[in-house]
């Protein structure tokens, strides 16, 4: 059960462009306080995290008359998040998927450089903004789950399936790496491992996150040839060769600029051999 409400400004309750974070009124006894310490987790950690263009932005508290805090509010990301996205729209080229790859890594490299451990990445916690004539960016939400250490924060999350690691410490910045595997796959082959089509939602989900969660105790995950950074998501998720996401940042712009070489490198060839030959390499 969720613990929070996203309101709109369409109840002209908030400016243009803001969304308000707020507790939901009706919950069960026992998850009071809960709830509570999620959004002192949540507002703490927002306020030490700061701007990045690849976070969500938090604008402050909302208050009640009698100065009672009421919520958090955020810029609006008017696309949704990105599971939603991602099953809407089917057309997502190379390209695209590449800068959302880029994106959301660098943003988790910048919650972990401030000793933060998200705890529940996935693509419910990605939301997509588009402004204007340009390509949709992704940004990393919701913190209410999160842990830092340093300031003795724990909202007490684990990752929901499959994104969760069996094998991870749940104290440990890996934790989210093998997360950010699993979206990075998400992301470049355009599907949940072990699954064809749509999210999987409701008991399919369960049933879903059961099954891979056992083969990833076995130490499987889906063929990666031809996939995206395929080498990159198997360092996260399968020989864990990755301690940050700061680290899989460093990896990601490797294989970008191999990839680069190699481009530039074959049409170098195709040019000598159209020169020499009259035809190009085949």
């Amino acid at each position: 059960m969720s613990i929070a409400v996203v309101r709109y400004p369409s109840y002209g309750a908030l400016r243009k462009g803001l969304v308000l974070k707020s507790p939901r009124t009706v919950v069960p006894e026992e998850m009071h306080d809960e709830m509570s310490n999620a959004f002192n987790v949540e507002e703490q950690l927002l306020k030490r995290l700061g701007t990045h263009p690849n976070i969500v932005q938090y604008r402050g508290p909302s208050r009640t008359g009698e100065g009672m805090k009421e919520g958090l509010l955020f810029d609006e990301a008017n696309c949704g998040n990105l599971e939603s996205y991602m099953d809407k729209n089917k057309e997502i080229d190379d390209a695209l998927r590449e800068k959302w790859s880029l994106q959301i890594t660098e943003a988790l490299a910048h919650v972990h450089k401030k000793n933060v451990i998200h705890s529940n990445l996935g693509p419910t916690n990605v939301l997509v903004h588009q402004t204007g004539n340009q390509t949709a960016s992704l940004l990393l939400a919701d913190f209410g789950g999160s842990r830092c250490l340093p300031l003795g924060l724990d909202g007490q999350m684990l990752p929901n399936l499959p994104f969760h690691d069996p094998k991870s410490d749940y104290t440990s910045t890996r934790l989210d790496v093998f997360s950010l595997g699993v979206l990075l796959y998400l992301i470049n082959a355009g599907q949940y491992p072990y699954h064809q089509g749509p999210a999987p939602q409701n008991e399919e989900r369960f049933q879903y996150g059961r099954r891979v969660q056992a083969l990833f105790k076995e130490g499987n995950f889906p063929d990666l040839s031809g996939v995206q950074f395929g080498a990159v998501i198997s360092g996260c998720c399968v020989g864990r060769r990755f301690e940050t996401a700061g680290e899989v940042v460093e990896a990601l712009k490797l294989e970008i600029r191999w990839s680069i070489g190699w481009y530039l490198l074959w049409n170098i060839l195709q040019k000598a051999s159209s020169q020499r030959y009259g035809g190009t390499m085949t």
